[in-house]
């Protein structure tokens, strides 16, 4: 995962320079890599469904916003936790359990259309299924590549279609749920 330097340090420098407490905000460019067409702008704004827009491709399973333009959580992911694995390679993409505790790593994952998300655990022991957790709200999806799964420990899953992607595991619904959002 890249990360990229924050701006604040530029905005620091920007208002100490004018002298002055009160000044308008500095226009900063992007510090990233020039768009080549094959790594994506991860800073660009993602579709979710609002109340007044047309639904698109990406409003598929999506979460409702708050009134105040955050994204509501879905099976416990809100916008902030979501780890973005779009620039990843396929070991990137991966939800495994965490030792011996009940919750998943990475449960709130972003991807890009056509990448595979691999869940490793023992299935036997943690069902996975497709969906809202008991108990949660928002919007689920109306198809989804998700299948429950009850044996194994490997299930490699590949999302086609952008959107929101809900699962959980059943023996554990209150700790053990997630969301893939797909670009």
């Amino acid at each position: 995962m890249q990360l990229r330097p924050i701006p604040f340090v530029l905005l620091a420098l920007t208002l100490s320079a004018c002298g002055s407490s009160e000044s308008t905000p500095a226009t900063t460019t992007d510090a990233g890599t020039a768009d080549a067409g094959s790594t994506p702008d991860v800073s660009a704004p993602v579709d979710v469904a609002t109340a007044t827009d047309t639904p698109a491709a990406t409003d598929v399973g999506a979460p409702a916003e708050a009134d105040s333009g955050t994204v509501v959580a879905l099976n416990g992911c809100t916008s902030d936790l979501y780890v973005d694995q779009t620039g990843g390679t396929a070991s990137d993409r991966m939800i495994m359990t965490r030792g011996s505790t009940n919750a998943f790593t990475d449960p709130c994952m972003t991807i890009r259309a056509g990448q595979a998300v691999q869940f490793m655990w023992t299935f036997s022991r943690h069902p996975l299924a497709p969906g809202l957790a008991p108990g949660e709200a928002g919007t689920e999806p109306p198809s989804t590549p998700i299948q429950p799964f009850s044996s194994g420990s490997v299930h490699s899953i590949t999302f086609r279609t952008p959107g929101f992607y809900p699962f959980y595991c059943t023996n554990h619904p209150g700790a053990m749920k997630g969301v893939i959002q797909v670009l």
